[in-house]
């Protein structure tokens, strides 16, 4: 039975990631260029007895049929009954998943290999397998115009399981095995990230992107973050509370399963007093469970303190079961929430249709840039048919963090990327970050900036577009 710790939230805002995943689900890229092709079932892949994480279908069993589309990918991506990686299988056992007809190697050489290890099965992954489905799909389409410097980009993703131990072996292998030059986009639990941060610091290799909200991102010199810290996010969540939200009077529930949550609250509403140094008036606070039936006295308790903006550190679904609860009780708060506890859906559901969210990345519906429509068009295609939610956009993001890296270094392994990488000062990567730096020896230097999404009509909006909160 998993820990209760291990139980903790996917973000440091407490998206939940229960252990109840498939033992060592691995989904190479592949996976999104067969199902762009037609070969799975409605686009997903899952027709072939193969999936890509977190999508309803098997974790298990027979690889499909290889198939090839315009990005020149081949091959047959999946997982056995074991839990194998049987990548290669179809393209002549070359174990380069990512690999064209050329034999693996693009017009510039072999392929470069980046894997992505996190949270992507079982219930919780939910939240976080639109992650590597982004870079997968960036990588699909890269491919299909050459690669980079002529190379093409072979991904390979490996599901940690919430499994702190299984973790630590997947980025050992994608380290020593694959020969990966880095670790990109990667959603896992703040204890399972905590297993590996040491042995890739160790080991020199950079990691870019992925769940960056728990604080572990901060001052380590290997670790590239493409959001603000964990911190600084909640910051912008109180400052757009304070500027859009309907009332000033704020009111938490905050879950008791994770550190994570508890980091959310006190920032909030303790220590930190983000709420009054942004202007807000905090008048009620109270721990949750998210394994609750309901929600009904909290909502009661919100509503007798006068609440009117709400914050829940939950799951998407703890959410939208808080706000059905309060409905039910004719009380009706606007929800201010991190990114994290949003799902694409969110804002269609009884009770948050006004709801204000922070987000640490470009807004991943309502905003339309060169480079966002760049994103849009990609996860179109590759996406499997589902709308983009806030893990995909900050997959994305990685992605472009990393390409911008692997195109300006002259050298792409692990020390060229971070050499590169360390060069980075403000950079926005077309729009998509809030502006970011990194600093040998330290890390990611922080930005005092977010997104801002809100729900209007049942749907989400970006209403400053890609523009930031500034503060």
């Amino acid at each position: 039975m998993t820990p209760p710790r291990t139980r903790s939230t996917l973000a440091a805002v407490a998206v939940l990631s229960l252990a109840l995943a498939a033992c060592g689900t691995r989904v190479d890229h592949d996976t999104i260029v067969r199902a762009a092709a037609g070969n799975g079932a409605g686009g997903s892949g899952t027709g072939t007895g193969e999936t890509v994480p977190g999508e309803d279908g098997p974790t298990g069993g027979s690889t499909g049929e290889g198939a090839a589309d315009e990005s020149g990918a081949s091959g047959s991506a999946g997982t056995g009954g074991d839990g194998k990686d049987t990548s290669g299988a179809q393209s002549g056992g070359s174990g380069s998943s990512g690999a064209g007809r050329n034999g693996g190697k693009g017009k510039g050489g072999p392929p470069i290999v980046i894997g992505s290890v996190g949270t992507y099965s079982g219930p919780g992954g939910v939240a976080f397998a639109q992650g590597p489905r982004a870079l997968q799909a960036w990588a699909a389409a890269v491919n299909a115009k050459g690669g980079i410097n002529g190379r093409r980009v072979q991904v390979i993703v490996m599901d940690d399981g919430a499994d702190a131990a299984k973790g630590r072996s997947h980025v050992q292998e994608l380290v020593e095995t694959r020969k990966a030059v880095a670790i990109v986009a990667s959603f896992t639990t703040t204890h399972t990230l905590a297993a590996w941060k040491g042995y890739v610091e160790k080991k020199k290799v950079p990691v870019v992107g992925g769940d960056c909200s728990t604080t572990l991102w901060s001052n380590s010199p290997m670790m590239f973050s493409e959001c603000p810290a964990s911190s600084t996010a909640l910051d912008g969540l109180a400052k757009l509370g304070a500027k859009y939200g309907k009332g000033n009077k704020i009111g938490g529930l905050i879950c008791t399963e994770s550190d994570a949550c508890t980091h959310a609250g006190e920032h909030m509403f303790g220590d930190g007093n983000a709420a009054r140094r942004f202007g807000l008036d905090p008048v009620y606070r109270a721990k949750i469970s998210l394994t609750q039936p309901d929600y009904t006295a909290e909502c009661i308790q919100a509503r007798n303190a006068g609440v009117e903006l709400m914050m829940v550190t939950g799951d998407p679904n703890t959410v939208a079961r808080v706000a059905s609860s309060c409905r039910r009780q004719n009380f009706n708060p606007q929800f201010l929430q991190p990114s994290a506890t949003m799902a694409a859906d969110s804002a269609g559901k009884p009770g948050l249709t006004n709801v204000l969210a922070s987000m640490a990345v470009f807004p991943f519906a309502g905003a339309s840039t060169p480079a966002i429509r760049e994103f849009d068009a990609a996860w179109n295609k590759y996406g499997g048919g589902k709308a983009a939610g806030p893990a995909a956009a900050q997959g994305w993001a990685s992605a472009k963090v990393f390409e911008k890296a692997a195109r300006g270094a002259g050298d792409i392994s692990r020390a060229g990327l971070a050499k590169e990488l360390y060069t980075f000062r403000g950079q926005r990567f077309g729009g998509l970050t809030v502006p970011l730096g990194y600093v040998a020896g330290k890390g990611t230097t922080d930005s005092k900036c977010t997104f801002f999404m809100r729900g209007s009509g049942g749907t989400w909006t970006a209403p400053l577009g890609a523009r930031t909160v500034c503060w």
